[in-house]
């Protein structure tokens, strides 16, 4: 086993991190790790004997994507999608529609020789396969890799116009996307569901700090919470928490308590309900942008799904 192994293996296990070892992968020092564990910006948990701190995966993991640091070093597992087309204009579409989904990692072939081979190093989960290579017929492409056993799985889409693309299909693509009006958002949903990719997992765009712009109203009721990972959003902790205040773009919950006593090591959302006073049969997806832990769980969320029905009750709640 190779040196590099040795050393990604046990990060893309590990749970919890040292000081030390959080300080590494962020590149910051331990005293800024330990500083900022007590002020609640990272949390994990603390041995009460030697006071040592253990930060949580998710926390560092929340932190890099907070800061546009590279995860690489996180062992995190992205989904691959290479893009065969010698059309500069097609493939910054594709850029576009994805620069916010950190899921995925996009690469790009010029010619159909060059789509073959890095088919056959890279291993891509997702093939996107202009109709107008210059050197190889996008259908040629298709019968070489529908004849290697090693490429099974990959995914084929044929984008173009007219029969070709329609060929590809009989050939053995997965999909025939036109490219007249073919747009961002239709490029990285449809996408998001070949590979699997749950919705909640999308990055919003607009910042917490700007959500705090809305008027914070006091709440103070019992409310319901089911924690889940986005990478199994139907599985969820239940739990229950007091919903201390609220404006239209986020809410700040105190006292959290979760069945299974333990917060999620990797990336999670929260299932907010309020089943009495005036925000009664209010239902919330939220992302957490501020978790603490101090006697207490408490959290500050972001709201990432509200129906109009919920948003016009918070408005009439909050104005």
């Amino acid at each position: 086993m190779d040196a590099t192994r040795e050393k990604t293996m046990p990060v893309m296990s590990k749970e919890y991190f040292t000081t030390g070892e959080a300080a590494e992968l962020i590149n910051i020092s331990r005293s800024t790790i330990s500083r900022k564990f007590d002020r609640g910006v990272f949390f994990g948990k603390k041995n009460p004997i030697t006071g040592e701190r253990m930060i949580s995966r998710e926390s560092i993991t929340t932190f890099m994507q907070q800061y546009h640091l590279p995860l690489d070093a996180m062992g995190e597992e992205r989904k691959r999608v290479l893009v065969g087309t010698a059309d500069e204009d097609l493939f910054v579409l594709f850029q576009k529609a994805l620069k916010e989904e950190e899921r995925i990692q996009l690469s790009r072939a010029a010619f159909g020789g060059d789509v073959l081979v890095k088919c056959l190093k890279e291993r891509p989960d997702v093939l996107i396969l202009d109709d107008e290579l210059s050197d190889i017929p996008s259908v040629e492409v298709v019968r070489s890799l529908r004849r290697m056993e090693e490429q099974s799985a990959l995914k084929v889409i044929c984008l173009g116009k007219g029969k070709n693309t329609r060929r590809c299909t009989e050939w053995g693509a997965d999909e025939a996307w036109s490219k007249e009006g073919l747009g961002r958002e239709e490029v990285e949903k449809r996408l998001r569901d070949l590979l699997g990719l749950p919705e909640e997992g999308k990055r919003e765009a607009q910042a917490f700090e700007h959500q705090r712009r809305w008027p914070r109203v006091a709440v103070g009721v019992p409310a319901k919470i089911g924690v889940y990972r986005l990478t199994a959003p139907h599985r969820r902790d239940s739990g229950k928490a007091v919903l201390d205040n609220i404006s239209c773009g986020g809410a700040y919950v105190t006292g959290m308590e979760l069945e299974s006593g333990a917060i999620p090591c990797e990336a999670f959302r929260l299932l907010l309900e309020v089943d009495r006073g005036p925000l009664k049969n209010m239902r919330a997806h939220c992302k957490v942008v501020r978790l603490q832990s101090n006697g207490s769980l408490t959290a500050g969320l972001e709201f990432v799904r509200l129906s109009r029905a919920n948003l016009g009750m918070i408005q009439a709640f909050t104005h």
